[in-house]
């Protein structure tokens, strides 16, 4: 056993919840590793002290004023504010982006008129000659027509 599972497995140890098989190898993993041993008997000697230590009786009345307090809690129902405070958020987060695209737009429009027309022509597909009849792109473009059908 792992000394990651002893920690998990030390209560139900000190319980004796375990059965035969776990009891036998959590037995024999604490008397080889010492640094397990000596949790298991801090965990043995923690839970002496609470079992032997001195019990107060709850006043009268105790128990029914708690659950009068916790119960107003329970009849509230759904709380509004998480709900507004993301959709706040995904408002804030949208109106963010919308006023980058159109500030954005804006100032490729109006700042920079040349460069922004010249990108434009630049990215149109007039430029290109069409392809020679001769290439691949030419027989292929000769092929596709509707004239050529059979």
């Amino acid at each position: 056993m792992k000394c990651s599972k002893i920690h998990k497995l030390t209560s139900a140890y000190i319980d004796g919840e375990l059965n035969a098989r776990d009891k036998e190898a959590f037995e024999s993993h604490v008397k080889s590793c010492g640094a397990c041993g000596t949790a298991v008997e801090e965990t043995k000697s923690q839970r002496s002290l609470f079992a032997h230590a001195q019990q107060f009786k709850a006043p009268y009345g105790f128990s029914t004023k708690v659950m009068a307090n916790i119960a107003p809690e329970k009849a509230d129902g759904i709380s509004w504010a998480p709900i507004f405070t993301r959709f706040a958020g995904a408002v804030v987060l949208l109106m963010i982006i919308f006023t980058g695209i159109i500030s954005g737009g804006f100032l490729a429009g109006q700042l920079m008129p040349d460069k922004f027309s010249a990108t434009a022509r630049s990215l149109s597909l007039d430029i290109f000659d069409p392809a020679p009849p001769d290439s691949l792109g030419g027989v292929y473009l000769a092929m596709t027509e509707v004239g050529n059908e059979k």
